[in-house]
């Protein structure tokens, strides 16, 4: 990729369809479980949240947006509330709940949340996804409560400058434990160039079917809960580009009328409206990685 211009044929020939298949392996059309898109799960598999809403970093093709958004930290009275209430809909029974943005290590009260994360969710996995550009910062307070409450710091390994043997010597020192995201402690990060049909004329349904995230990748964001994580951050990207990708009551799932259990696996397990503004035909792999320049066309097809 050259200059300002984004050149979306810009891909590594050497390493695409060797991603691609990763991709689909990690991220297939199907539920963790085995099930189909649309057979409800018994028990949620996971489902993340953001601590910050903006990013250091700030990638290309970001699905959080997180390079559009403006400086945000969570609440952490929302936060507890909302874990309070979703834990007893779900019988604390959650596999894995990734704790997230944007770059969560920017939230200058991050420990707290982790504390009540772990409260509320005894037996989940809990990743504190990063980009590790501040571990090496952070104070002994914070890898003893990474330690205490078992919490995995799940490090996203970027082409960046970073003393990734250091990070791994501390996190060791204090018995934390510690895993790269995917693949990339093993290979070369790479991007997916996810668009979106500004005109939302995709088939929702089929969408639905086909999507990465949809009933596998939910998203908690102040009291609602989402089948994927593109529909809950849209608001960045309509904000930062003056778009109106609309949301609606029949995007999500309150958490606060949802009676029980089965019901809010019911409805992840269907398509919503806003399933019709993502092209999932146009997805492509493979990018080499970098920084966002912001250009709208990292969204969306870019027009002849």
């Amino acid at each position: 990729m050259k200059g300002a211009h984004l050149d979306l044929q810009g891909r590594s020939s050497l390493t695409f369809h060797k991603l691609k298949d990763h991709f689909f392996k990690l991220y297939k059309g199907m539920t963790k479980n085995g099930a189909n898109k649309n057979t409800p799960q018994k028990n949620l598999d996971y489902f993340c949240v953001h601590i910050v809403e903006h990013c250091n970093l700030n990638c290309q093709f970001c699905d959080h947006f997180a390079p559009l958004a403006v400086k945000e930290f969570a609440d952490i009275k929302v936060f507890e509330k909302d874990f309070s209430k979703l834990s007893e809909l779900l019988d604390a029974k959650v596999q894995q709940i990734g704790l997230m943005g944007g770059e969560p290590l920017l939230h200058p009260k991050l420990n707290d949340f982790l504390y009540v994360a772990r409260r509320h969710f005894p037996k989940a996995k809990l990743s504190l996804v990063t980009n590790g550009i501040l571990l090496l910062k952070k104070k002994e307070d914070f890898w003893n409560v990474c330690s205490d409450n078992k919490i995995t710091i799940t490090h996203t390994k970027y082409p960046i400058k970073l003393d990734f043997d250091k990070i791994i010597e501390v996190a060791k020192q204090y018995g934390v434990r510690y895993e790269y995201y995917g693949d990339t402690g093993f290979g070369l990060k790479t991007s997916c160039h996810a668009p979106l049909d500004l005109e939302g004329k995709q088939n929702a349904y089929i969408n639905f079917k086909k999507c990465s995230q949809a009933n596998d990748c939910c998203f908690l964001s102040k009291g609602r809960l989402f089948t994927c994580t593109v529909a809950p951050n849209i608001h960045h990207f309509n904000k930062f580009f003056k778009k109106n990708l609309p949301l609606s009551s029949a995007d999500y799932i309150d958490i606060y009328e949802a009676r029980n259990k089965d019901e809010i696996m019911q409805f992840l397990s269907r398509p919503i409206p806003f399933c019709r503004y993502c092209y999932i035909e146009r997805r492509t792999f493979g990018y080499e990685w970098q920084k966002s320049r912001k250009d709208i066309k990292e969204w969306t097809i870019e027009q002849s």
